[in-house]
C-alpha cells in the first residue's frame, strides 16, 4: 500500500484527502500529544537542560516521552515527505482537471509547511 502511495498509483482523491490532510493531521496530532506531556513533565525546562542539570538521576517516564516525541517528530518528517512525493506523482497522472492538479500540489506543499513549522517551531 506504501508503495502504492508514494509511486502515484492510487487516486489523486484518496492521496489528496485520506493520507495527506487526515494523515498529517493524524501524526500532527501524536507529536502535539507526545510535546505536550514531554513539556508538563520537563516543567518549564528545554530538553536539554533538562537532561545536562539533571543531579539526581533522570526518570524513566520523562526518557520515554522524550524518545517517542522525537521518534513522532522524525516519522512526521518522513511521512511529510512522503505525501509532498505521493500528491505530487497523483497529480500527475490526473486528466481531469490541471487547476486541480496543481491546486492539490500547491495546498499539500503549504499543508507540510505549516505543520513542520508549527511542530518545529521555525
Amino acid at each position: 500500500m506504501f508503495k502504492k502511495l508514494i509511486d502515484g498509483e492510487l487516486s489523486l482523491k484518496d492521496t489528496f484527502w485520506k493520507f495527506g490532510v487526515l494523515g498529517l493531521l493524524v501524526v500532527h496530532l501524536f507529536v502535539k500529544i507526545f510535546g505536550t506531556m514531554l513539556y508538563n513533565k520537563l516543567r518549564g525546562l528545554t530538553i536539554l537542560a533538562y537532561y545536562t542539570t539533571r543531579k539526581y538521576g533522570l526518570e524513566t517516564s520523562t526518557v520515554i516521552l522524550t524518545i517517542l516525541y522525537f521518534s513522532s517528530l522524525c516519522f512526521l518528517l518522513f511521512y511529510s515527505g512522503s505525501m509532498i512525493i505521493g500528491t505530487w506523482r497523483s497529480s500527475a497522472e490526473y486528466n481531469r482537471s490541471l487547476w486541480l492538479r496543481h491546486l492539490a500540489r500547491i495546498f499539500m506543499i503549504v499543508l507540510v509547511i505549516c505543520i513542520l513549522k508549527h511542530d518545529l517551531n521555525l
